[in-house]
């Protein structure tokens, strides 16, 4: 049956072409001389993708699965106010995209955001579709965006903060050091704020919000289902709140804590890390015969920090490098999944060796794909109550470090904290006019997804936003930040959109 004539909503509401259906989803171009409607759908030619685009989102893993959506992919440009409370001032125009469903049947809109803040989410359908999560093309058409700021949704940036260079980090930063980067950091901030401070007003996860109700009305769809991760749960969980009877099915992974304060954030995330690490030294007593670091969890712990002391002090210098309190605290904050190579680095350094090769258990450092950086921190700020004195900041991070002793001096792995320890990336913004939404209860069914041992946004959080929002929560036992749609529980992620009631139980686990 074609595409057009079994929606039970329009996917080309907006730019109808003279004569033609309101369910004809052909790519139209806007009539000439005409600027667009607020609300208005116009659909398009899909611009040619970046490499790192194609990479992200399956060119390089499902070459044949992505060429053969890419090619089905439908392009357009939604048209909305740059400010929700004057819909008549300044317009924005959001890059949009749709993977017509496969299905005999009726197919309603799922909407997908890949978090960031600012990652760019136009081929997300593409991904999803090449996936283990490739059945939800049966019954939805999956609906890409790129949230305002972002991609091709009129980027926002701030040259002079993106090419901040933190320089080399100590083990810990001093007062002086982490007061000058926030200077910095802040004087760059001011400088793009003064340059268009309405359009960095405009950056905020309840216009996002809207922008995803004016969609599913470009759409003509009674409901909007949806699929966020990371910060895409906030954005989820705000929708749901401000929309709640035209939200559909709702799937929140990996998600951020419903608590707005920003040191509470960092103080959860670092809390996560040091119990990962208390984790890794009963891992690592249980193949003492492997490792030789102690055969009880304390025994590896003592070895371990004493280790780390006579590093700080006295680095290993060797041909392949230098080893010291930063190169062990890498190690030291391994994931489950890395143990192996991190429990051999440490036991080589252990007897004054270099780790060998490159499956050291190093973590290797590299920019998220796809990131509009200044636009995702104007997002994350918008969403956080967050201190707008260094003082503070810096008081927060001394108490963090007594608190942990393991790991409270590192960078907690949060948006919100700046390249050096101590700060934050919201430095120099100005807080938001308005307060971010309250999470709360709404229509459509709900499921919180956590992994188990995930740090980023640890399990605590997704318990918490269970208790604004209810739903069911579902973890998953492994300590992934979001990609449940791609791995070994994705049928869950099908299940729930298909309306299996197994899918989602209340306490259930899904092991990978």
């Amino acid at each position: 049956m074609p595409f057009e004539a079994r929606r039970g909503y329009s996917a080309s509401a907006g730019k109808t072409p003279e004569g033609g259906a309101d369910g004809d989803v052909r790519p139209q171009a806007a009539a000439t001389g005409t600027p667009p409607r607020t609300g208005e759908l116009t659909w398009g030619t899909c611009p040619e993708p970046s490499e790192a685009e194609a990479q992200v989102w399956g060119a390089a893993e499902h070459r044949p699965s992505y060429a053969r959506h890419a090619a089905r992919l439908r392009c357009g440009t939604l048209t909305v106010p740059a400010d929700w409370t004057a819909p008549q001032g300044r317009r924005l125009e959001l890059a949009v995209t749709l993977l017509p469903s496969t299905g005999d049947g009726p197919a309603e809109p799922l909407a997908l955001n890949p978090g960031g803040p600012g990652v760019s989410g136009r081929l997300m359908p593409i991904g999803i579709a090449s996936g283990g999560a490739r059945a939800l093309l049966d019954r939805y058409d999956l609906v890409g965006l790129d949230v305002r700021g972002t991609g091709r949704s009129g980027p926002a940036t701030c040259p002079a903060a993106e090419s901040l260079d933190a320089g080399p980090q100590p083990a810990a930063p001093t007062h002086r050091t982490a007061r000058a980067y926030w200077n910095r950091l802040a004087r760059a901030h001011t400088t793009c704020a003064e340059a268009d401070p309405a359009q960095l007003a405009s950056l905020t996860t309840t216009n996002a919000a809207h922008d995803l109700d004016a969609l599913r009305r470009a759409l003509r769809a009674p409901r909007l289902h949806y699929y966020g991760v990371s910060w895409g749960t906030s954005l989820g969980a705000t929708y749901r709140t401000l929309f709640p009877t035209h939200s559909g099915r709702t799937l929140l992974e990996s998600v951020v804590s419903p608590d707005p304060d920003l040191r509470g954030l960092l103080d959860g995330v670092t809390r996560a890390r040091e119990q990962r690490f208390e984790h890794f030294t009963a891992w690592l007593a249980a193949r003492s015969d492997r490792y030789g670091l102690g055969t009880t969890a304390d025994e590896v712990r003592t070895r371990l920090l004493a280790l780390r002391e006579r590093l700080t002090t006295r680095p290993l210098r060797t041909s392949d490098g230098t080893y010291g309190r930063v190169e062990t605290d890498q190690y030291l904050d391994a994931e489950p999944a890395d143990r192996a190579g991190a429990g051999a680095a440490l036991s080589a350094l252990a007897r004054g060796r270099a780790p060998a090769g490159d499956g050291d258990g190093k973590p290797r450092a590299a920019a998220p794909p796809l990131v509009a950086p200044f636009a995702g921190t104007a997002l994350l700020c918008s969403q956080v109550t967050h201190a707008a004195s260094f003082t503070e900041q810096w008081s927060a991070y001394g108490e963090r470090r007594a608190a942990y002793p393991v790991l409270g001096a590192t960078r907690p792995m949060f948006p919100g904290s700046g390249e050096v320890p101590g700060t934050s990336t919201c430095a120099g913004l100005p807080a938001p006019e308005r307060p971010p939404v309250e999470p709360g209860r709404a229509g459509g069914p709900l499921l919180l997804v956590a992994h188990r041992d995930e740090v980023i946004t640890p399990l605590p959080w997704a318990r918490a936003m269970r208790a604004r929002t209810g739903g069911t929560l579902l973890v998953v036992g492994d300590g992934e930040h979001g990609g449940m749609a791609g791995g070994g529980c994705a049928e869950r992620v099908v299940g729930f959109f298909a309306g299996e009631e197994g899918a989602a139980v209340e306490g259930g686990v899904c092991e990978p």
